[in-house]
């Protein structure tokens, strides 16, 4: 599985790490990154406490180790090097800015690096061979705090010794995919209801601080951070909660065990847990035809949860709400991008209000379209955009060369 899962974002209790910073511990402790192994008495009590609340048994030891923040730095490069490099990162780059979420001089790259570094404060190694939790705190103790992190991190230490989380999806799903997207709902949903719980028992000072800022997850991090990379980074944890308490109220930790092995097969199940219930499996989409002399560059389905960020956020979801199934593919063609995208709706009506929505936001972001036979063109610099309804699905073309894109659909 793609990295920059598991982690516990500063967004997540941004006041919490301020009123609760560690308090100082031995020197020689604080002066290195000493695997504590949960061996106190404290630690094995933490651990014994989310194993028995989420009820799922640790089947293997799990250690845990304090970074300071220059430490985590390092070890998250490393990270990030290995299961983020520069192909895969242009590739998503390429990806968003078709799709405009993302502008074009905005480095995809450097911008996730910089946001994880700068929100992170735990996160769970999950790669075979390491299986380690790591909690950022410049003075290591076992702090309200860092025992909140820890039982967060904790359930995922589960939730990987119990199903094959590294290699859940194939490793050509990205991250801003729909199926990648809605398993991280499942498992940060799933262990930040745990985290809730193992508060609501056992960290009562601080309890409704914590609370608070779970409940305002899904808040802005920043104007300066593209919505898209806030929503993907984000709403794991906000639309992944309300998921699993949704699981919890109807069949308790046993319904969120089971769904480890069943986890949400889109994020529309995510957002409408009686899709899942139902097990409302996704249309299957047929690929867009490839282009003459294209180079696929990458290929996956977009979802309803960013279908949502595409459209501009909460003010548009009821457009997104009757996404049926889509399969996007982008390629480069003679070095320049093209994005064929079709989305199948479940009613004749969805699918007529996201066409109207979808037109609407572009007019806002690219200024009035003309019409080129079925199509709605637009354009904005570089890049043009067409729109059409064919064939049962909404098509949606999106090139830096305007030959290219009208070549590729051709007007009707």
């Amino acid at each position: 599985m793609q990295r920059f899962a598991f982690l516990i974002v500063v967004a997540f209790a941004p006041a919490l790490a301020l009123s609760y910073e560690p308090r100082p511990v031995e020197e020689t402790l604080a002066a290195r990154g000493v695997a504590l192994g949960f061996s106190t008495k404290e630690d094995v009590e933490l651990k014994n406490d989310v194993a028995r609340i989420g009820e799922v048994p640790f089947l293997s030891k799990v250690t845990f180790e304090f970074l300071n923040r220059e430490e985590m730095r390092s070890y998250f490069t490393a990270i990030f090097d290995e299961e983020y490099p520069v192909a895969e990162a242009e590739a998503d780059q390429r990806m968003l800015v078709a799709f405009d979420l993302l502008s074009e001089g905005v480095d995809l790259r450097e911008m996730r690096g910089r946001l994880l570094e700068e929100n992170v404060v735990g996160f769970y190694d999950e790669r075979p061979g390491k299986k380690r939790l790591f909690v950022v705190s410049h003075r290591r103790g076992m702090t309200p705090l860092n025992r909140m992190i820890l039982a967060h991190e904790l359930r995922h230490a589960l939730q990987d010794q119990h199903i094959d989380v590294h290699t859940a999806l194939p490793r050509d799903v990205g991250d801003f995919d729909d199926r990648r997207v809605a398993l991280m709902c499942l498992l940060e949903g799933d262990a930040t209801w745990l985290m809730e719980r193992y508060l609501d028992e056992n960290v009562p000072e601080i309890r409704e601080t914590a609370l608070d800022a779970l409940w305002t997850l899904d808040e802005p991090l920043g104007a300066e951070v593209p919505r898209v990379l806030q929503d993907q980074l984000v709403l794991p944890y906000a639309r992944g909660r309300a998921f699993a308490r949704a699981l919890w109220d109807e069949g308790g930790w046993q319904a969120l065990r089971r769904a480890w092995d069943s986890p949400p097969r889109s994020t529309e199940q995510v957002l409408h847990p009686e899709k899942y219930r139902a097990r409302e499996a996704p249309l299957v989409v047929a690929p867009p035809e490839a282009p003459k002399n294209g180079r696929l560059v990458r290929e996956g389905v977009l979802g309803e949860i960013l279908i949502r960020t595409l459209l501009g956020g909460e003010t548009e979801d009821a457009a997104a709400s009757g996404w049926g199934g889509d399969f996007y593919r982008v390629w480069d063609v003679r070095g320049r991008t093209l994005l064929l995208w079709r989305c199948a709706w479940d009613t004749e009506r969805d699918e007529e209000e996201f066409s109207s929505a979808i037109i609407a936001r572009l007019t806002r972001s690219h200024g009035r379209s003309q019409r080129i036979g079925d199509m709605r063109f637009f354009k904005r610099g570089s890049w043009n955009v067409v729109v059409t309804r064919r064939d049962g699905v909404v098509l949606f073309g999106a090139a830096d060369d305007a030959g290219i894109l009208l070549e590729s659909i051709g007007a009707r």
